[in-house]
């Protein structure tokens, strides 16, 4: 018979080495229980690790989506705002002249309203939304309109009055000038001045090309307004010339001129606002419904997710409560064992 010498350090320390395994497993089950998700989805899944990753990839793929459309949002709304501004300021131009035509006294009020809306126009343009000019087209990075008085406007316009007529607005002999002579002037001088070449030479350093924004999927839109729409050179245009001619030495006829000039300009600016702002609405309809799209995607992405590393709550509680039954115990049979001595039974 042959007898092996084990000792209780020998026991102590296998037993010390099962309850360190069990106390391994510990934190990872009372995460799982807390979770409801695998402490180590990796190390769970195995191959499955694939899918998961593909469906973590799409979810941040549409909340990426979700994020621009949400800057995108944010600009249209400006610029919805700001266009509608506009278009008071047009609406209140138009009244303002159309009360004091034919009263030449009445006039520098006129004046006033529209010098205003020139400043107020030319700000509105500039508008800016996290650094971005929202009327600067593709240019988002220059403001695209300049001051009138400082930028070159207001000097283009004074030079064409004395190219044209050989002297200035406040010389007397502005007084002599017709309807007819300032209906010529406006059409063939100042009309190009705002709605041709001179626009862009004088006032704009906006393009044409506005911001295309991809919006969903395979889907873009245009999502900006440029300064050069017509609508915007027109309410100018109507604003300078009552700024400059209702502050001149023109006649009373002249001055009426001028006033249904005025009055039909920034009418129809008022008019064309609407349509561009109709354009817009029409994006951001688009952009909304997309966006509940995503939403919902993005949703059902993430409940594909959460089931593929969801753990069973009841399965893990019970798993959780055996390794804390079998951690008491390994720990009253090594105390046992630690308290023994070869003197108790010399």
């Amino acid at each position: 018979m042959r007898i092996s010498n084990i000792s209780t350090l020998s026991v102590s320390l296998a037993l010390r080495s099962a309850t360190n395994q069990l106390q391994h497993d510990l934190p990872r089950l009372q995460t799982e229980l807390v979770t409801g998700k695998y402490a180590d989805s990796g190390l769970s899944l195995g191959a499955e690790s694939r899918k998961l990753a593909a469906f973590v990839g799409d979810i941040d793929h549409v909340q990426q989506m979700i994020d621009t459309n949400e800057q995108v949002r944010t600009r249209l709304s400006i610029t919805q705002e700001s266009m509608s501004y506009l278009g008071e300021l047009a609406d209140e131009l138009v009244n303002a002249v159309a009360i004091v035509m034919g009263d030449q006294n009445q006039y520098p009020t006129a004046q006033q309203t529209a010098s205003n809306a020139v400043a107020e126009i030319v700000s509105v343009l500039n508008t800016q939304v996290n650094g971005v000019f929202v009327f600067g087209g593709l240019n988002v990075d220059t403001r695209p309109i300049s001051d009138y008085e400082t930028g070159g406007g207001k000097a283009a316009f004074d030079n064409a009055f004395l190219l044209h007529f050989g002297f200035t607005k406040d010389d007397p002999n502005a007084a002599l000038l017709t309807a007819a002579d300032i209906e010529n002037f406006l059409t063939t001088q100042v009309d190009p001045l705002f709605m041709g070449a001179g626009w862009t030479a004088n006032m704009s350093s906006a393009t044409d090309e506005v911001i295309t924004s991809r919006i969903s999927a395979g889907v873009t839109a245009e999502t900006s307004v440029s300064a050069n729409e017509t609508a915007f050179r027109k309410l100018t245009m109507a604003s300078v010339v009552a700024t400059e001619l209702f502050d001149s030495n023109l006649n009373g006829d002249a001055l009426l001129g001028v006033a249904d000039f005025v009055i039909s300009q920034a009418g129809s600016a008022g008019g064309d606002l609407v349509k561009v702002r109709g354009q817009v609405g029409l994006v951001e309809n688009r952009l909304e419904r997309l966006n509940e799209e995503l939403t919902a995607e993005k949703g059902l992405l993430e409940t594909f997710a959460s089931e593929l590393v969801a753990v069973d709550s009841y399965d893990t509680s019970v798993e959780l409560n055996t390794l804390l039954t079998q951690i008491e115990i390994s720990y009253q049979i090594t105390a046992r064992i630690q308290s023994l001595s070869l003197m108790d039974y010399v």
